[in-house]
């Protein structure tokens, strides 16, 4: 079984936001915190997890005032409290803030979108979910 559907056996969500992308590098997206998507996916949603599963390619993601972390195929990063960050590959480059493009990105469902400089191809599944409140505490300091 693949890691997506793996992850998605063990956390039950209540909305969620798929985001299917092909990127050449170089790329950088912005992801908004998850206050900016929360209101797409369902109504009062409290808490937002963001999951970012790369299928292909090579790239790096970070807090926007954080370390950066290497990712390769198969590599899923999850913000568990929905923090804003930065995914990228290639030389710098400028920034898509994505919180510009939720309304699109929610309306195309599951449509590939493609972006970049024409290098090397990185491809990306995101996921934004409400998770339902499991029984007991839960708590997670990791922050990426």
């Amino acid at each position: 079984m693949d890691v997506l559907s793996e992850v998605l056996k063990v956390v039950k969500l209540q909305g969620a936001v798929f985001y299917n992308g092909e990127f050449s590098s170089p790329w950088s997206l912005g992801s908004p915190g998850s206050r900016t998507v929360a209101p797409y996916l369902a109504p009062g949603a409290g808490h937002v997890i963001i999951y970012h599963l790369l299928t292909e390619g090579h790239a790096s993601a970070r807090l926007l005032d954080g370390e950066r972390v290497t990712l390769d195929a198969g590599d899923l990063v999850i913000f568990p409290h929905g923090d804003p960050h930065i995914i990228e590959n290639g030389p710098p480059t400028k920034t898509v803030d994505l919180a510009k493009e939720v309304a699109r990105i929610v309306a195309q469902g599951l449509k590939l979108s493609r972006l970049g400089g024409g290098g090397e191809v990185t491809r990306f599944i995101w996921l934004h979910g409400v998770n339902r409140p499991a029984p007991g505490p839960m708590r997670t300091e990791a922050r990426l």
